[in-house]
């Protein structure tokens, strides 16, 4: 029987390799520096954001991202799909709050809201709030009378949402120097 052996390499020999690779000299790694950012999770969709990831994510157009979108919002899934805001009603703050609480851990919740982190445009007409589910405790996989592809699209809008108000991610970030071998002894 043939098993497949796994060689991990650290990051400064995968970028000296790669870099090796692309500049055709031997490189060495002369410095590593390692930090940890905090990665926040994107806001709600405004309409533009939502056609984008649509297109993205599930390869559709526009014209039917919004006609999908305006039947979720006829049936009562969805917020109003026509918006530039990001803004979101305190009552569906909580509401995530809750699903975030219930389905991940009061660990996963986020210290500030969409809203304390939206700064707002002073051009942004601001009529509507963003596109989010009008009940977030509604998973995808509750949605029976929706077709298959309205619940992709409020999967999206859903998750989206559930993720606005949760912590940021840790993420670790290593950068290496190289130079040349010849030069670096």
């Amino acid at each position: 029987m043939h098993s497949d052996v796994v060689v991990e390499t650290c990051p400064e020999e995968q970028a000296a390799h790669i870099a090796a690779s692309e500049y055709e000299k031997d490189l060495v790694v002369v410095e590593r520096q390692e930090t940890v950012e905090l990665e926040y999770p994107p806001l709600p969709y405004s309409t533009a954001e939502l056609l984008a990831d649509a297109h993205r994510l599930l390869g559709w157009g526009a014209g039917k991202v919004m006609r999908i979108a305006q039947n979720l919002y006829d049936e009562g899934f969805i917020t109003y799909p026509r918006t530039d805001s990001q803004r979101v009603a305190d009552s569906a703050s909580e509401a995530a709050k809750e699903v975030i609480r219930s389905t991940y851990g009061t660990a996963m919740l986020g210290r500030k809201s969409p809203n304390e982190r939206l700064a707002l445009s002073p051009h942004q007409q601001d009529a509507h709030e963003a596109i989010r589910p009008s009940d977030p405790a509604q998973y995808p996989d509750s949605l029976r009378s929706v077709n298959p592809q309205g619940n992709a699209l409020y999967r999206l809008i859903w998750q989206r949402f559930i993720a606005s108000h949760m912590r940021p991610a840790q993420v670790k970030v290593v950068t290496v120097t190289l130079e040349a071998a010849e030069a670096a002894t």
